[in-house]
C-alpha cells in the first residue's frame, strides 16, 4: 500500500512538472520571439556609377590633358633646331637666280621630325612639283604649311595637336638641299612666320593663345 501511494505521488509530481515545463517552454518561446532584436539589413542607396563629363566644343583646345594624362602642349616649334637659311620676303631665288617673293622661311634640316606648331586639322597632305611632299594644317584664321618632306604621316581630316609629328624633312620638290619650307597664312595671305612663332611660343595659357589666334587683324 505504501508503495502504491509513493508511486501515485511520483506520477502526480511528474504530471505537474510536465505541465509547468510546457507552460515554461511556451512562455519562453514567446519571450524569445518578442525579445529577439531583428536586425534589418540597411537599404543601401544605389551608387551613381555615371561619370558626368562636360563636353567642350572647342576647335582649338578641348582639354588640358589627354586621357593618359600626357600634358597637352599649347604650341611647338616646327623643328627641334631652328636654324634659318632663308628669310621671308624678296630674295634671289637659289634655283631660278631671279628676285622672287619667298612666301615662307627655310629651316635647316637633316631627316628631322617636323611638328605641327598648333592644334588643328589637316586640310592638305599631298605632293607638288615645287614644294614636294607637303602638309597644310588649319588653325582657324591661320594655316601653316610644311614643305619638302621626305614622307608624310598624316592625311586630310586628321586632328593634330601641337607637337604632333607630321612627317620627316627631305628634298622633295624643287630644292638645292634638304630643308623645311615653313609657311604661315592669315586669312589666306602669307605672313612672316618668325613673329608668328615668337607670339605663339611666348604665351603660357590657352586662353591667351585663343585670343591671339581669333583676333581679326
Amino acid at each position: 500500500m505504501k508503495k502504491i501511494i509513493i508511486y501515485s505521488f511520483v506520477l502526480f509530481l511528474f504530471a505537474v512538472l510536465k505541465v509547468n515545463a510546457q507552460q515554461f517552454n511556451s512562455i519562453r518561446s514567446i519571450e524569445q520571439v518578442n525579445s529577439v532584436g531583428i536586425k534589418l539589413k540597411p537599404v543601401e542607396k544605389e551608387k551613381d556609377t555615371i561619370t558626368k563629363v562636360k563636353i567642350v566644343r572647342d576647335t582649338m583646345f578641348a582639354i588640358n590633358s589627354l586621357p593618359d594624362k600626357e600634358p597637352l602642349e599649347i604650341s611647338s616649334l616646327p623643328i627641334d633646331r631652328l636654324i634659318l637659311t632663308s628669310s621671308f620676303g624678296l630674295r634671289i631665288h637659289p634655283v631660278l637666280g631671279a628676285v622672287k617673293f619667298h612666301n615662307g622661311i627655310d629651316l635647316s634640316a637633316g631627316q628631322a621630325d617636323i611638328y605641327s606648331v598648333l592644334h588643328g586639322t589637316v586640310v592638305v597632305s599631298s605632293y607638288d612639283n615645287i614644294i614636294g611632299n607637303y602638309v597644310v594644317v588649319n588653325h582657324g584664321l591661320y594655316e601653316t604649311t610644311y614643305g619638302h618632306l621626305s614622307v608624310r604621316f598624316v592625311k586630310v581630316g586628321d586632328l593634330v595637336k601641337a607637337g604632333t609629328v607630321l612627317g620627316i624633312s627631305g628634298t622633295t620638290g624643287r630644292v638645292t638641299g634638304e630643308h623645311l619650307h615653313f609657311i604661315v597664312k592669315f586669312k589666306g595671305n602669307s605672313i612672316n612666320p618668325l613673329p608668328f612663332l615668337k607670339e605663339i611660343l611666348s604665351v603660357n595659357r590657352k586662353d591667351q593663345l585663343t585670343d591671339f589666334l581669333t583676333q581679326n587683324r
